[in-house]
Formats: structure tokens, C-alpha cells, sequence
């Protein structure tokens, strides 16, 4: 999927989650940083773009380990050692992340080192893709509204 499709899931589970959290700041950055993180891996994603992830890039394939619960959990697992407080979004932001994925045609291997795929129908960028980012702007704004407004 495109990246603004996956900001739009991860901002549905921040407006979903951030009032059950004690720093939402904490929370909201780490939901997004790792919203980011998957798509590393690949040299025509916006954020794998730049040079200096070419090496790494070199080391692993596109929806490869990367792209795996396994890798989420134990990068969450760092980051919960490291920063309590993040481990918790980090985790959430990385999953929505694979979780839309997953959905594609391409698909993931949710289970690293484990070869089974796990695919859908969505073609990343095509129609039904858009309809679901539509949909999704309309229902943060709805929640936004419902849970913070007023």
C-alpha cells in the first residue's frame, strides 16, 4: 500500500488509542516513526528513497524480514528496553503497517523465517485502495470529532 494509506490506519488507532495512553506525544511519534520503518527496505518508497538506506537495502529484499511480525516484535521488544514508553506505539504503528500489507496482491511473510505468504486483493495504488484511503480520512475525521470535540 502507499504510505499515505498506511498514515491514514495509523492515525485511526492513534484517535482510537491515544486517550488510553500517559504520553500521547510518545505515543503519536512512535506510531508514525514506525508506520515508516517496513517500507525501509524498498528504493521507491518515500522514506527508502535516500541514499543512505541503499546499503541496508542491499541486505534484505522487499517484503522480506522486514515486512514480518517477527521483526515487530522483536524490534518493539528493543525499543520497550530502551524506551518503555514508545514500545507500546512502536509496536501498533509497525503492525498497522504490515496488517494493510498483507492485503496486497504482493502480501507478506507474517512469520519470518517461515516462507508462508499471506495475501489479499488490493493492487497498491489502484482503485480499491483509494476508495479505502477515502474512507479512512472520513472516518479519523468523524472519530476525531466524536471522541475530541467538545
Amino acid at each position: 500500500m502507499l504510505l499515505k494509506t498506511h498514515l491514514a490506519f495509523a492515525i485511526l488507532l492513534i484517535l482510537i488509542f491515544a486517550q488510553h495512553v500517559q504520553s500521547k506525544l510518545i505515543f503519536i511519534t512512535a506510531v508514525i516513526i514506525a508506520t515508516f520503518l517496513p517500507d525501509l527496505d524498498h528504493t521507491g518508497s518515500t522514506s527508502g528513497r535516500y541514499m543512505i538506506f541503499r546499503p541496508f537495502q542491499f541486505f534484505v529484499k522487499h517484503r522480506g524480514v522486514i515486512h514480518s511480525i517477527t521483526t515487530a516484535f522483536i524490534l518493539s521488544l528493543a525499543v520497550a528496553f530502551f524506551w518503555p514508553l514508545a514500545s507500546f506505539g512502536f509496536f501498533l504503528g509497525y503492525s498497522v503497517h504490515l496488517i494493510c500489507d498483507s492485503f496486497t496482491k504482493e502480501g507478506i511473510q507474517p512469520f519470518w523465517p517461515l516462507k508462508k505468504k499471506t495475501h489479499g486483493p488490493i493492487i497498491s495504488g489502484g482503485r480499491i485502495e483509494e476508495t479505502l484511503f477515502v474512507s479512512l480520512v472520513i472516518a479519523n475525521i468523524i472519530l476525531f470529532f466524536i471522541i475530541y470535540a467538545i
